[in-house]
């Protein structure tokens, strides 16, 4: 059986990465890890910067991920509110199980918490972001992101490497729905299905599988609505062969939706979203909602 302790060193090691860049230091009382037990049960582990603290704390049942606007020394157990928080039953919990947690928690705190300069847009020429490593995602340390599925897809279609580019400078951030839509990621896709070439969709399918089984569940829900599900329902067919059993019946479903008169007000909310603005506060995907909402990833 893990104890809580294990299970929040294995969270803490695949988040250490998005605390980094949100500049989030961890708060470490004299020479200890900084895991501290908590009254009640469990433990937990704390984070500061500039008059804030983040706290992700498990219990013998759940994982969570907290925050408050106060330093960590003033921080009272009732000053900090939940921003993600997932089951985690120790007495049968795997490692994957934590690393699956802390890649969605990973995710919240990159999208809350993303450094920026002044003003969204970055310099022309400006260096991108560094991208997940595949050896982390093999290994299972990491979960592939948006920034990370966007590099993996334009080294395999290099002609979209610009685009790709371009999107991250244009926003400072890589808007992966965008460049699907409407930067040309779409229309490759389009093209590799129609030509029912087998060995280029098995490439394609071969990375959208990989990507789906360990994504975070914003990625999956890109694969599943923005790309196969605004798919023509025909041309969506002739892929069944290609996508891994996980993949297929999500996405034929969610496809299927889109294309009934049910999913009319959805498809036309992805066709025409809304202008950009900077993330606020994580809110349900499309697909959660499609899928009938409840935690968790789609495989759960």
């Amino acid at each position: 059986m893990m104890n809580t302790k294990t299970a929040l060193d294995l969270i803490l090691k695949v988040m250490e990465p998005a605390l980094q860049e949100t500049e989030f230091v961890p708060v470490r009382p004299g020479k200890g890890d900084g895991i501290a037990p908590e009254e009640g049960g469990g433990c937990a582990a704390l984070f500061a910067r500039d008059g804030e603290t983040l706290r992700v704390k498990v219990e013998d049942d759940r994982a969570a991920l907290q925050h408050c606007l106060r330093e960590p020394e003033m921080a009272m157990d009732g000053d900090f509110k939940q921003l993600a928080v997932s089951l985690l039953e120790l007495d049968r919990a795997a490692e994957s199980d934590c690393r699956y947690i802390a890649g969605d928690f990973a995710e919240v705190v990159q999208g809350k918490f993303r450094v920026r300069k002044k003003g969204a847009a970055v310099a022309p020429g400006a260096k991108m972001p560094k991208s997940i490593s595949k050896t982390a995602i093999k290994n299972g340390d990491a979960y592939y992101d948006a920034l990370s599925f966007g590099n993996s897809f334009t080294s395999m279609f290099p002609e979209l490497r610009a685009a790709y580019k371009a999107n991250y400078e244009k926003y400072g951030e890589f808007l992966a729905e965008e460049f699907f839509l409407r930067g040309g990621g779409n229309e490759v896709v389009l093209r590799v299905v129609q030509s029912d070439n087998k060995a280029q969709l098995n490439r394609l399918f071969g990375l959208f599988n990989e990507v789906y089984e360990n994504g975070v569940n914003d990625v999956q829900s890109l694969i599943c609505v923005t790309i196969l599900g605004a798919m023509d329902e025909l041309l969506l067919a002739r892929c069944a062969d290609y996508m891994s059993a996980d993949l297929a019946p999500v996405a034929i479903r969610v496809n299927r939706y889109l294309t009934s008169n049910a999913g009319k007000s959805a498809r036309l909310r992805l066709e025409n979203p809304p202008l950009y603005k900077p993330k606020k506060q994580k809110k349900q995907g499309m697909l959660s909602q499609m899928m009938g909402g409840g935690q968790g990833g789609i495989g759960q």
